[in-house]
């Protein structure tokens, strides 16, 4: 009987630590943005001159903006395949994420 119970906690537990990363990818954490993945052989650019950003071949996604330490600095909707953000960035060096794509860029 002991051995029976204990199967079934080690099946239980199992089971749980399978489904546990399929429910945290399925309910994002609240006030973290839902992003896009670019579509396959779809080319993402990302550009800096000074505090302007210029992001091309991500319309509908989010551009996240983190610090080198990995904090979220900011974030900007990006609404059309060629687009221009400005900034108020201070200088620094800063991670820049749309969806898969990452950057690492300096602003001067």
């Amino acid at each position: 009987m002991k051995r029976i119970n204990r199967l079934i906690i080690a099946l239980g537990m199992a089971m749980s630590l399978s489904v546990a990363p399929a429910l945290a990818a399925a309910n994002p954490t609240e006030g973290e943005p839902i992003m896009a993945v670019a579509p396959e052989g779809q080319d993402i650019n990302v550009s800096v001159s000074g505090n302007t950003i210029r992001v091309a071949g991500a319309a509908r996604q989010t551009l996240v903006v983190y610090y080198v330490t990995g904090t979220k600095a900011a974030s900007y909707a990006i609404d059309t395949d060629d687009q221009t953000i400005s900034t108020n960035l201070q200088k620094g060096v800063y991670l820049l994420k749309v969806g898969k794509f990452v950057r690492k860029v300096t602003i001067s």
